[in-house]
């Protein structure tokens, strides 16, 4: 007799076999799920089906051993020795196990997203809010994180995006009269680059950039910050008629931001040494984004308040250079904004010659391009208000001298953000006073072309009336060769028919015209006389 199971054991069995049948989900699926409640990660949910793109990705990683006397390694790896490193917290690249690990992905790909996603159990709304970045139609795709969600939402989420308007020199302005306005970077994830109005001869362009930043306490009591950096712009891509992809090269309008850090004294100076790759020891203007934070967060991390008994206390900690950076950036932004104020200064003298249509649609854009960033960093500004330290942590943390000079750095990167956002809207508000004024041109304009058409007009109707008539004898009289000159010596009969009668033509012209002034004068005598 065979026995029956039990239904507890049947249970257990139909789990068994739902869990062998069951495939295992991966990230790509927890994205394309998530973008159904979430629709801003449509567009990250596109970004990952996409093929590798031509430039590689870029990874370092900075480990900060706990005893603080030792200086920090960085050291570059590849994808696959990123995920053993995620896997496994206690290994390092260099020494013992590190208090804090910083990893920097310049340019990051598809794949590289997946891995740093399903190991980090990263939410995917902060990998959209660095992929997307566009401000497109609504009716066309949905709203980017930096728009969908509120910015305290997003501060509340520990999601640093820091934005930034890049201000590239494409070179000579004559060789892109034919191209659109609308550029691409060559990056990965591609970036908006759009193109200017030309200054001195020369082509400028505003190109999008982002720095993502995630730090997150992991189970071993560790930190581990996630830094998404893009790559710096050498060339730019623009697609012409019928498809047609042309590359041009690009560099930093004057090699880049101002470096804000303290420099050393020339009694100190010494060229950079250490084993170190030789791209990220470049000076400031000459390194990328990444470059940049690695030499900053090896050689001045004091600056930005945390040691390596309080380190990262925050996302913000890990922050301060990347804000600082982009603030650099902003400071180049804004001036240029004001260069264009001036370019848009007409006179009545050079209207003719400088006005054009575009002239309106370019100002538009100025206004459309100011209130984008003042959003940008209204966004900044809430994340550095809700992560910046507060007095009541001093007994949590136990030092409030630290606490004191985080506060006294935040205050200042508060300040300069008041001061951009200032500058901003002063220039915003010029830019858009000066529509009116463009458009008034353009009627004065207008209205000065109808007048030089109708005075031609008038030299033509002159020169109708004389030939009109001598035409019409000249064809009542069939110009026969008896009446022409050099005939039988009856030409004198055309000029005695055309003259009188062209004589009439013409008196009757100036009587209509003199018409009204004798209409006024009549009216004027009739008044003197009651």
């Amino acid at each position: 007799m065979r026995l029956q199971p039990q239904p507890t054991e049947r249970k257990i069995n139909k789990a068994k076999k739902k869990k062998m049948t069951t495939p295992q989900l991966s990230y790509e699926d927890f994205i394309v799920a998530r973008s159904r409640t979430n629709p801003c990660i449509s567009g990250l949910a596109r970004y990952i089906k996409q093929p590798p793109f031509a430039s590689a990705s870029r990874l370092v990683v900075v480990d900060y051993p706990a005893n603080d006397n030792k200086l920090p390694t960085p050291q570059e790896i590849t994808a696959v020795e990123l995920s053993k490193l995620l896997a496994c917290p206690n290994l390092s690249t260099a020494g013992p196990r590190p208090q804090t690990r910083v990893v920097l992905v310049e340019n990051i790909q598809p794949q590289t997203l997946i891995i740093l996603g399903q190991i980090l159990e990263v939410d995917p709304v902060f990998f959209a809010g660095h992929v997307n970045t566009d401000f497109q139609d609504i009716e066309k795709v949905p709203l980017p994180p930096s728009l969908a969600f509120f910015p305290s939402q997003l501060a509340e989420k520990g999601f640093l995006y820091v934005h930034y308007q890049q201000v590239i020199d494409l070179g000579n302005s004559s060789t892109f009269d034919a191209l659109p306005y609308a550029l691409k970077t060559d990056s990965s994830p591609p970036r908006n680059v759009r193109r200017l109005p030309p200054l001195s001869g020369k082509q400028l362009a505003l190109a999008r950039g982002c720095c993502s930043i995630l730090s997150r306490r992991i189970s071993d009591g560790s930190w581990i910050c996630l830094i998404l950096v893009d790559p710096p712009i050498n060339s730019v891509i623009a697609t012409v008629n019928a498809g047609n992809i042309t590359k041009h090269t690009s560099k930093p309008l004057h090699g880049g931001f101002e470096d804000f850090v303290q420099p050393a004294p020339f009694s100190s100076f010494e060229p950079a040494t250490g084993n170190i790759d030789r791209n990220l020891q470049d000076p400031p203007h000459q390194r990328s984004m990444l470059g940049s934070l690695v030499h900053y967060f090896v050689n001045h991390r004091r600056l930005q308040g945390f040691s390596a008994n309080a380190m990262p206390s925050n996302v913000l900690t890990m922050g301060y250079y990347p804000i600082r950076i982009a603030l650099a950036e902003w400071v180049l932004y804004t001036h240029l904004a004001s260069r264009y104020v001036k370019f848009y200064e007409y006179t009545l003298r050079d209207v003719h010659i400088r006005l054009h249509d575009s002239d309106i649609v370019d100002l538009q854009r100025w206004r459309r391009r100011c209130k984008q960033s003042q959003h940008r960093l209204a966004l900044l500004v809430e994340f550095v208000h809700h992560w910046r330290p507060h007095k009541h942590q001093k007994q949590r943390l136990g030092d409030d001298n630290d606490i004191d000079k985080q506060q006294q750095l935040w205050d200042l990167v508060l300040k300069d953000i008041g001061f951009l956002q200032s500058q901003l809207r002063d220039h915003s508000h010029s830019l858009e006073q000066m529509i009116p004024v463009a458009t008034a041109m353009i009627q004065l304009l207008d209205s000065r072309q109808s007048i030089a058409q109708s005075a031609n007009v008038t030299r033509l109707t002159y020169i109708a009336l004389v030939f009109v008539p001598l035409s019409w004898v000249a064809g009542l009289f069939s110009m026969s060769e008896r009446y022409s000159p050099g005939g039988n010596g009856e030409f004198w009969v055309y000029w005695a028919t055309a003259l009188p009668l062209l004589l009439v033509v013409l008196l009757l012209s100036a009587f209509s015209r003199m018409q009204r002034p004798l209409e006024s004068l009549n009216n004027l005598w009739e008044r003197f006389e009651r």
